[in-house]
Order: C-alpha cells, then sequence, then structure tokens
C-alpha cells in the first residue's frame, strides 16, 4: 500500500492493491503538482499491470487547481484502460453540496471517460452558511 499524509496544499492518498480501493482526498494546489502525482501515477501503473476483479477509486476534492488536472486526468486513463481489459471499476466523485466547481468537474471528468462514475454529492461542510 501507499500512503501519503496530506498537508494544507496536497491531498491525502491511499492506495491499497490488496483491496483495490484507491482515494484521493483534500486539497491540491502545490507548487508542483508533479512531486505529489508522479510517485502516485507510477505507483498505481504497476497496480494496472496485475488488477484485482474490482477497483474503486474514490476522489473526494475540497479544491485542486488546473495544473492538477492532467495528472488526475491521467489517473482515469489507466482506470479506463483497466475497464477496458474487462475488470470491474468504479469510480466515485465526491463533491459538497455548497461546491458547484467540484460538482463540475466532477461531471466533466465522467463525460469523458466510458466507465461506471458516479458523481455522488456530500452534506456541506459548512452547514451554518444554510
Amino acid at each position: 500500500a501507499l500512503r501519503i499524509e496530506p498537508t494544507f496544499a496536497t491531498p491525502a492518498i491511499v492506495m491499497d492493491a490488496d483491496n483495490g480501493i484507491f482515494r484521493i482526498s483534500g486539497n491540491s494546489y502545490p507548487e508542483d503538482p508533479w512531486t505529489v502525482y508522479v510517485p502516485v501515477i507510477d505507483w498505481f501503473k504497476k497496480y494496472t499491470e496485475h488488477p484485482l476483479p474490482r477497483t474503486v477509486f474514490e476522489f473526494k476534492f475540497m479544491y485542486f487547481r488546473t495544473a492538477s488536472t492532467q495528472l488526475i486526468f491521467e489517473l482515469f486513463r489507466m482506470l479506463e484502460e483497466i475497464f477496458n481489459n474487462k475488470y470491474e471499476v468504479l469510480v466515485r466523485w465526491y463533491y459538497s453540496a455548497d461546491n458547484d466547481e467540484i460538482h463540475e468537474n466532477g461531471i466533466d471528468f465522467s463525460n469523458l471517460f466510458e466507465m461506471p462514475f458516479e458523481v455522488v454529492e456530500v452534506p456541506s461542510e459548512h452547514p451554518e452558511d444554510e
């Protein structure tokens, strides 16, 4: 497994190949997103060579910069490749009820890839604002 603790600018990353469950959550606006995501992409690429029968990848961003998009896109591309090789894949893109931008990003990504992709609303993180 690969585990990377979050910082104020980087997400928590959990890559659990033994169970086929992968999560990226939090903020993603590092100075250099390549330093954060390239090791993750390289690690996940090895998983794609011998994936489990079912792979679930969850994205729970609060915010991410455009610079992270290309690297996130690469993860989706690899997930789609697993799916195209007749494995079960499920992507879950979570967004806070008060975060239209992350919601729209999830819809956009879901329209770009041919694989099961759920865009899931979770309660607002600031219910006192309602």
